[in-house]
């Protein structure tokens, strides 16, 4: 399963938004703030508001009963990296193979990916192929939750300030927030200390993140059979 942190999520902010209309949208310095603002605002949310793409392996190594209330041989629940919810699939791969869009539906509601019927998924992925290879089995989607208008309008007042900072213009960051160097821009702020110098940010992230979480809450039951695997086997045991 691919990692958020070694996924590019950037939100759809432009420069418009961000009141530097004249900017050129594709300069360097002003994407680099986009993907920075993102990550921030996506991390002070716990991961819960924000979208990326990533590549989720949910079968196990080894083959298994699915029974009923894990969808059966036709269904399989589907969850992100940290127990983000999936937002949406975009193909569904085994191997080099890629199924029809046609055999296959995801109900965001029960997180459920449904194979049509009378075809089954796999019951095994083949976890030392790389996605595109062999038999992995290999479900692309989008997780997490799409930004509403405050938190674009929150997003687009840091890039904007992110991106000040870094030119030297006058901003509500301090100076010793970003450090210039010949490759590029690094921009270097705790999250805290946005929240100081952005008030509009505190008040956002007091909204969707009150208890000041670093991840989204997730709920393990016993009937699944994921949760008993990690549970009840070590790491590298294999089922019988």
């Amino acid at each position: 399963m691919t990692l958020l942190s070694e996924t590019s999520c950037p939100w759809p902010v432009d420069a418009e938004s961000c009141g530097l209309a004249d900017l050129d949208p594709d300069a360097p310095l002003f994407i680099a703030s986009v993907a920075t603002a993102s990550s921030i605002m996506t991390r002070l949310s716990a991961y819960t508001v924000g979208m990326c793409e990533v590549e989720i392996r949910p079968l196990n190594l080894c083959r298994e009963c699915r029974t009923w209330c894990c969808g059966g041989a036709d269904a399989i629940y589907l969850t992100g990296p940290f127990s983000i919810p999936v937002w949406d699939v975009s193909r569904v791969r085994l191997g080099a193979d890629e199924y029809p869009e046609t055999s296959w539906r995801y109900d965001r509601d029960s997180r459920m990916l449904y194979r049509v019927p009378p075809d089954v998924w796999p019951f095994k992925d083949e976890k030392w192929s790389d996605a595109g290879e062999g038999e992995a089995f290999v479900v692309d989607a989008e997780v997490g939750t799409p930004p509403d208008a405050w938190a674009l309008d929150v997003a687009a007042r840091l890039v904007k300030e992110l991106y000040l900072s870094c030119t030297g213009a006058k901003c509500r960051l301090p100076s010793n927030v970003t450090t210039v160097t010949a490759q590029g821009i690094t921009v270097r702020l705790r999250d805290d200390e946005v929240n100081t110098f952005i008030p509009e940010l505190g008040a956002w992230m007091a909204s969707v993140n009150p208890h000041n979480a670093r991840l989204p809450g997730a709920v393990f039951s016993p009937d699944l059979a994921a949760a008993r695997r990690g549970a009840l086997r070590s790491p590298g045991t294999c089922c019988a």
